[in-house]
């Protein structure tokens, strides 16, 4: 299995990074439909289930974390799109559900959809646009992945307005 990872990190290393902020990754989701697709080619089609996948920001820049959504909103429907060209991907889970102690960065990095205040006693955790984006997915509300939530002023990241982008 080793052995199939390491063929796909060139792939990964040769995307461009012109519009990648330094502390993101790469949003390539069509890479990940493609390794989906490799699976189901090379391996017969074994039952695949995507985890700890996720988009990296710097801890304490905004609540409205619009890359994250972008990258949610890539990443799932890249695996939709796989599993309606017969993939057998069973599960994504996304990393990570809150801001927490990372092996390499601690905590100057954020995967979470829910920011924790480290400096609150209680920990206070706030949602982040993702994690309202993420919910209203889960509900079953139509977002597609060519799409983004708007946050007009007056108006809670849990809007469903919808704009092209």
């Amino acid at each position: 299995m080793m052995e199939l990872i390491y063929r796909f990190i060139p792939l990964l290393a040769a995307v461009k990074q012109d519009d990648i902020p330094p502390d993101q990754f790469p949003i390539t989701p069509w890479d990940m439909q493609k390794v989906l697709e490799y699976f189901k080619q090379a391996y017969g089609n074994p039952p695949v289930y995507i985890h700890e996948n996720g988009q990296k920001t710097q801890r304490n820049t905004s609540l409205n974390d619009t890359g994250r959504v972008k990258y949610l909103q890539g990443y799932i429907g890249a695996v939709l799109n796989a599993v309606r060209n017969g993939s057998n991907a069973r599960g994504y889970f996304t990393w990570s559900f809150l801001d927490l102690l990372e092996l390499l960065d601690g905590y100057e990095s954020s995967f979470g959809l829910y920011y924790v205040d480290l400096e609150d006693p209680d920990l206070k955790r706030c949602p982040k646009l993702s994690a309202h984006w993420y919910s209203a997915l889960l509900k079953g509300r139509n977002i597609s992945s060519d799409r983004a939530i708007e946050i007009k002023k007056g108006k809670t990241p849990t809007s469903t307005t919808v704009q092209s982008i």
